[in-house]
């Protein structure tokens, strides 16, 4: 969705988005305009009414967009759960303390919408084929 992003303007979006419920997984502010990666099943319809209400200009992009909201690091620790390898090594792997992994698996976890390890492996290599040119390689 876009729109301009005055600080009055950033304050109705996101507001509009507390009020229905809408988890942003990120946001993007850039020439007077606001982009957000929404939550999988966010309320599209009603968030637009209420952007459009307020004076937004939307554009709802189809697809996945998920992938845009991970970070670097969860997307190199997808990578290597994609490979098969624990978390204790692949805190090896990436040089971080098997805490800090489990956090980056918390957080991707919560952007992907998923709850299990296999479920956020098969979105990964199904859905990053289309983001990257080979996911889960090093």
């Amino acid at each position: 969705m876009t729109g301009v992003a005055g600080p009055a303007q950033l304050e109705a979006v996101f507001g509009a988005c507390a009020r229905l419920g809408v988890v942003v997984h990120s946001a993007r502010f850039s020439a007077g305009r606001v982009r957000l990666v929404l939550a999988p099943a966010a309320p599209l319809r009603e968030l637009e009414a209420q952007l459009t209400s307020i004076g937004f200009e939307t554009l709802a992009e189809p697809g996945d967009h998920s992938m845009e909201a991970l970070s670097a690091r969860e997307q190199e620790l997808l990578t290597h759960l994609a490979k098969g390898y624990q978390l204790k090594e692949v805190a090896r792997r990436m040089g971080v303390e098997t805490s800090t992994v489990r956090e980056y698996w918390s957080r991707a976890k919560r952007k992907l919408g998923v709850r299990s390890m296999s479920q956020a492996v098969s979105l990964w290599t199904t859905t990053a084929a289309s983001h990257h040119d080979h996911p889960g390689e090093d």
